[in-house]
């Protein structure tokens, strides 16, 4: 079996925090979807959180996916001083099920930090004990479903027949709407000569 490589990271975000929105930051956001569709390519897994202008993550998986992962984010333009906080090798990884899970504990988190005598969220400040602190939130924490892009409803026979008829509803008085302007037209013309 292939050495699990756990690598955790912090970096700074390198964006201004859009702080109206009432969800998750929107690159934040973009950041999750691209890695929910490229780590399982790579078969990497992983957890992610972002607070008070950093990034905390920590990316599980083949040793050279992961190296090429990190080396990816040290481009990305949203980021910047990327420090790797630890490497070390797992027999399993410890968010198997996740591509990239996302967890906006911040109250968890807050409560954490004032565990460990911190005001702000500041991961390059993270010894061993906080790295570990934070992975198990990160284990445990329930993940975000706002990071997913949006899927339709289940389309239903009924919604499709409803649509159908709206159509041919609008369809029929469009049809209505000609054909009386036609007879009007008609009639003016026949009682104009």
């Amino acid at each position: 079996m292939p050495a699990i490589l756990q690598l955790v990271y912090a970096s700074r975000a390198t964006f201004r925090e859009n702080t109206s929105n009432q969800g998750i930051e929107p690159e934040v956001s973009r950041i999750l979807m691209q890695s929910r569709q490229n780590n399982p390519r790579s078969g990497i897994v992983g957890a992610l959180y972002y607070g008070d202008g950093h990034f905390f993550q920590c990316l599980e998986g083949d040793p050279d996916a992961v190296r090429e992962t990190v080396d990816r984010i040290r481009r990305d333009r949203r980021h910047e001083e990327v420090r790797v906080l630890r490497e070390q090798s797992l027999d399993t990884p410890g968010f198997g099920e996740w591509s990239m899970k996302y967890v906006p504990a911040a109250v968890d988190v807050r409560q954490l930090l004032q565990r460990f005598g911190q005001r702000r969220f500041d991961p390059f400040a993270f010894d061993n004990d906080r790295i570990d602190a934070m992975l198990d939130l990160l284990r445990h924490g329930r993940d975000t479903a706002h990071a997913e892009p949006e899927q339709p409803a289940p389309a239903r026979p009924q919604d499709a027949a409803r649509r159908t008829n709206r159509l041919l509803f609008g369809v029929g008085l469009v049809a209505v709407a000609i054909l009386a302007g036609v007879i009007g037209a008609a009639a003016y013309l026949l009682l104009a000569t």
